[in-house]
C-alpha cells in the first residue's frame, strides 16, 4: 500500500499541504498530522460521523473522550463556557503543550465528549496545524495517532507503525518530522476552583503555579 504522505519543506508545499488537508478536513476525512506533543488523527470535530470515524480507525471505547484543536479564542468560546478569568488563562497559556477542561456548549457533538459535560480544548504551538483549523473552518480531533493502547507517536513513521492495518482509512500523512515535546500535553481543568492539573506534561506544576499565582 502506498501511503498518501506530504512533507512540506517550503511555502509553496507547505500551502499545498494545507490546501489538501483542508479539502480532506471539510468532506469528513481523517488526516495524521503534527502537534507540539505528538502526531494526532484530525477531522472535523463537529461532524459526528467523522468523529465516530476516529474512534473506529483507533480501536477507542466511545466512553472515553476525544478532545480538540482550535485555532483562537473565539472559536474556544463558542465550545466552552468562557469567564473572563477563564479566557484570561487562555491567552496567557496558549497557544502551547496543554489542553484546558472547560464546561462545554451544546455546539460540542455528544459522541465527541462521551456523555460529559465538559471538553478538552488545545491550541498547539507549531502554525500549519492552526492554519489548518483557521482554513477548515472548524475544530480539530485532537487524540493521538495510534490503536488504542499503543504508544503515542512522535513521529509520522511511528504513527504509521502505532496505526497498524487502521492506516489505510487515512487519506493523509503530513510529515513535519519529530515533534518539540515527547510527551502528552499538561491536563488543566479550569472547571475547578481552584483550577487542577489532572495530568502533568510539559508545562509542569511549577510552570502553571507560576503562572496563575
Amino acid at each position: 500500500m502506498t501511503l498518501p504522505i506530504l512533507t512540506p519543506t517550503d511555502i509553496a508545499s507547505q500551502v499545498a499541504s494545507l490546501e489538501t488537508a483542508c479539502t480532506i478536513i471539510q468532506q469528513g476525512g481523517v488526516i495524521v498530522c503534527a502537534t507540539d506533543t505528538g502526531y494526532l488523527l484530525g477531522t472535523d470535530g463537529l461532524n459526528p460521523d467523522a468523529v465516530r470515524k476516529i474512534y473506529q480507525i483507533k480501536g477507542r471505547s466511545f466512553d472515553k473522550p476525544i478532545h480538540l484543536v482550535v485555532a483562537d479564542v473565539e472559536i474556544a468560546k463558542t465550545l466552552a463556557e468562557f469567564t473572563p478569568e477563564t479566557e484570561g488563562i487562555f491567552r496567557r497559556l496558549l497557544p502551547g503543550p496543554l489542553t484546558l477542561i472547560l464546561k462545554k456548549t451544546p455546539l460540542v457533538p455528544e459522541i465527541l465528549v462521551s456523555g460529559l459535560s465538559t471538553i478538552g480544548l488545545r491550541m498547539p504551538e507549531g502554525e500549519w496545524l492552526l492554519e489548518l483549523a483557521r482554513r477548515a473552518g472548524t475544530p480539530i480531533t485532537a487524540t493521538s495517532a495510534n490503536q488504542s493502547g499503543n504508544a503515542s507517536p512522535f513521529t509520522a513513521q511511528a504513527a504509521i507503525r502505532e496505526l497498524g492495518d487502521s492506516v489505510k482509512h487515512v487519506e493523509l500523512i503530513v510529515d513535519h518530522g519529530r515533534t518539540p515535546h515527547s510527551t502528552p500535553s499538561t491536563l488543566l481543568d479550569l472547571t475547578q476552583s481552584p483550577p487542577s492539573i489532572l495530568r502533568e506534561g510539559p508545562v509542569t506544576r511549577a510552570m502553571l503555579s507560576a503562572i496563575l499565582a
